[in-house]
């Protein structure tokens, strides 16, 4: 046999799970309550202990002159209640028994009134149970398996309902939730439409160490069957209340509304207290909610409001508790009028006391100023004295030291340029047999460089040189080729000449700059330009940056991330632009953006990449469109270009 005895901590509040019975029901519970009271209670309870013996699981109560116990059977989670009459237990505070054996869940025991002991058994599933004698013992006894429907385990729980768990002059109740109808028997149900609501208010004895009301709800919240209040979910907007009370089921039609109140107080166990301008009627039907949720609703559709301190709940109308509000709020102004203002210095160490005034003045009172000491970085401020350990929270809080955050950025200038010119110069002369016709080249055209010398019949009239037919030839050539001949009737010079040239370029520009988190920092490398102005016959020189700036404001995040505005700047003078009035023109290359970067990482903040190519045709009209032969009176020039300019980011924090 496997045994578990737990040590007895303190205190006990069980929630009333009070059966609103009605007819003879309710008479002979009177009767019972009223026998018991007449007793003396001489029975104790002196310990609980949690068994088991193979596959059976038992809890063994022990103590002196205890007799049969009332026994309700309740679901929704699953527990057996068993009420001993005329016991006491032998310490007045609460005790939990965890209970390891299955079924068994835990075991809750307390005072539940002067001269009634409650003991609750919390179940994991609803299980067949008996209830014996051993000596001085009462046990309590589950077997393997759950009740349902009409099986043997049903009727055995059945029989152990009703004639082992419950005295004969008290009915045992079984039940899921607290239900109540507001009827009489049925031999005698009345036949008005207005019901009255009548309860029972069974006392509630607070244990010893749940007197401080901060600690009465928390003890509660989130024990099967305690009351609990509700409990709003965390995050930056309230998007649902989440409800733990325990559910219940009520039929009521026009009831007076302060009946309600008062089952609140039965089902809950919190003292309740009514503002004396809550009045009216109820009609409600709800099944299987939550007594705290339900109790919202009521407040809501009769324009009330709640307060909870401690374990009291009051109730009021709306617009008496805005009046209060109302009357504290103008009291506590008074009280701070009536305060004489104090004057108190805090010098500052890390932040500068300009700019924290304006930050700091929103939480002064309205007799509250504040003034700022550059010299000495010192706040003077002057208010009432609750207000001071407010601001010296706030400047705790803002005067720190911040950290630094070193910044590397690169530019990087990459370009590359490839040009091909090809050309031809073609003179040709001859005549005829007859020697009256002659063909040759325009001397307007150009002239060939060759002489020959004594010179052909056809040259005769050229002066020398052979007059151009075609003149396509390369700009700058660096490599060419002729071809010539001579003839009496007939002579040529040919020429093709040719130039390539290729280029590759790289710039590379690398500024570091260190500042403190959330600063902003500028640096600059370059050259600036004078410019002469004239303003009122007043002649005056400007100067104009052509210089690498880099502009960045750091912010290190809670992750260890650095956000980043930057703004990146490479200006150089451009001389391939003619100069205005002796001012040179300006090639500029920038970014600017915001950005969020890992500490240490790199990343690519812009770039722009510029790719030109052209290809210029000169040719003989006509001639030069002939397929093969009309290269021989064309000029092809190709010029291909690209620029890529990128710019680099790379933040570090520095460490201390």
């Amino acid at each position: 046999m496997k045994t578990t005895w737990p040590a007895i901590r303190c205190g006990c509040l069980l929630l009333a799970s009070t059966a609103l019975l009605t007819g003879s029901v309710a008479a002979q519970a009177q009767k019972a309550a009223g026998a018991a009271q007449g007793s003396a209670a001489a029975a104790v309870i002196s310990s609980v202990a949690v068994t088991q013996t193979g596959e059976r699981a038992s809890v063994r109560v022990e103590g002196e002159g205890l007799r049969e116990a009332l026994a309700t059977h309740m679901e929704n989670p699953p527990r057996l209640v068993l009420d001993f009459s005329g016991t006491r237990l032998a310490v007045h505070h609460r005790t939990d028994v965890p209970g390891a054996p299955a079924p068994v869940r835990g075991v809750r025991l307390g005072q539940y009134k002067r001269d009634v002991a409650r003991v609750v058994i919390d179940l994991s599933a609803e299980t067949p149970y008996e209830i014996t004698h051993e000596g001085t013992a009462l046990v309590i006894s589950f077997a393997g398996g759950s009740f349902a429907g009409d099986g043997p385990a049903a009727k055995e729980h059945a029989a152990n309902l009703t004639t082992k768990a419950a005295p004969a002059e008290q009915p045992a109740v079984r039940r899921s939730s607290f239900r109540y109808a507001p009827a009489a028997p049925r031999a005698a149900r009345p036949t008005a439409a207005k019901r009255k609501l009548t309860v029972s208010t069974p006392k509630f004895q607070l244990p010893r160490e749940l007197t401080q009301p901060a600690q009465v709800l928390a003890s509660w919240s989130g024990r099967p069957g305690m009351p609990a209040r509700p409990a709003q979910e965390s995050g930056a907007a309230v998007t649902a209340t989440r409800y733990t009370g325990e559910p219940i089921s009520v039929n009521l039609k026009d009831v007076d509304l302060r009946d309600f109140f008062r089952l609140i107080h039965e089902i809950s166990g919190l003292n309740v207290i009514l503002d004396p301008a809550v009045k009216g009627s109820l009609t409600i039907v709800l099944d299987e909610v939550p007594w705290d949720q339900a109790l919202d609703l009521v407040l809501q559709n009769n324009s009330l409001d709640k307060q909870i301190t401690g374990n009291v709940l009051r109730i009021a109308t709306r617009d008496a508790l805005k009046k209060e509000a109302e009357v504290s709020r103008d009291l506590q102004k008074a009280q701070q009028e009536a305060v004489d203002p104090v004057t108190v210095t805090r010098v500052l160490s890390y932040a500068k006391a300009e700019k924290l005034t304006g930050t700091l003045r929103k939480f002064l009172s309205s007799r509250g100023d504040i003034l700022a000491d550059d010299r000495s970085n010192q706040l003077i401020i002057r208010d009432i004295p609750s207000t001071i350990p407010v601001i010296d929270n706030l400047i705790r809080q803002l005067d720190r030291k911040s950290q630094q955050v070193e910044i590397e950025a690169r530019v990087v200038s990459a370009s590359r340029s490839f040009a091909q010119d090809i050309g031809v110069q073609l003179g040709f002369a001859g005549t005829t047999t007859s020697g009256r016709t002659l063909f040759a080249g325009n001397q307007n055209v150009g002239v060939s460089p060759i002489t020959t010398s004594p010179i052909p019949p056809p040259l005769v009239s050229t002066g020398g040189g052979m007059p151009f037919n075609v003149n396509l030839g390369a700009v700058g050539p660096t490599s060419g080729m002729f071809f010539g001949h001579r003839s009496p009737n007939f002579a040529v010079d040919f020429f093709i000449s040719a130039a390539e040239a290729k280029g590759v370029g790289k710039l590379l520009s690398k500024p570091k700059i260190i500042t403190q988190n959330n600063e902003k920092a500028i640096i600059k490398q370059g050259t600036k330009i004078p410019i002469q102005t004239t303003v009122n016959n007043t002649i005056s020189i400007q100067f104009i940056d052509a210089v690498l700036k880099l502009e960045v404001t750091p912010l290190v995040t809670a992750e260890g991330t650095v956000f980043m505005d930057v703004v990146v700047e490479n200006t150089q003078i451009d001389a391939g632009i003619p100069r205005v009035q002796g001012t040179p023109a300006l090639n500029t290359q920038s970014a600017e953006t915001k950005v969020l970067v890992a500490d240490g990482g790199t990343v690519v903040i812009g770039g722009i990449i510029i790719t030109q190519q052209r290809t210029d045709v000169t040719q003989v009209p006509l001639v030069g469109s002939l397929p093969v032969i009309g290269h021989l009176f064309k000029r092809t020039n190709v010029v291909v270009q690209s620029q890529e300019l990128l710019f680099f980011l790379t933040p570090r924090i520095i460490p201390g």
